[in-house]
């Protein structure tokens, strides 16, 4: 899990929401917005998992998967599960977040 100072908060998670440059992936979508800092929050909606246990574990996954992929980098993610990231076995979720990542270096 990423520090409190590390997470979006409201206002500021609306604000890279409408200006955020977005990538889409077949699981995820991931909003970039350059920052001199590095800020990350993720998105699992009912869409995905109806129960909240489900929904906050593939959220911590994810976490963990940014956590380890966004060591040395700055700059704001907002990561969005789609319905089909229901069907990842925890051990594809890094891969699939490092492709979605990559896709913002190169883009840079």
């Amino acid at each position: 899990m990423f520090k409190k100072s590390e997470r979006l908060n409201r206002t500021a998670f609306t604000e890279y929401f409408k200006i955020g440059r977005r990538f889409h992936g077949d699981d995820f979508t991931l909003i970039y917005s350059p920052a001199p800092v590095r800020a990350v929050a993720v998105v699992v909606g009912k869409k995905v998992f109806k129960g909240a246990v489900d929904r906050n574990t593939l959220r911590r996954r994810v976490y963990g998967a940014a956590r380890l992929i966004l060591q040395d980098t700055s700059g704001v993610y907002v990561i969005i599960a789609k319905p089909s990231a229901k069907n990842l076995h925890q051990s594809q979720i890094v891969p699939t977040i490092t492709s979605l990542l990559a896709s913002t270096l190169k883009a840079r």
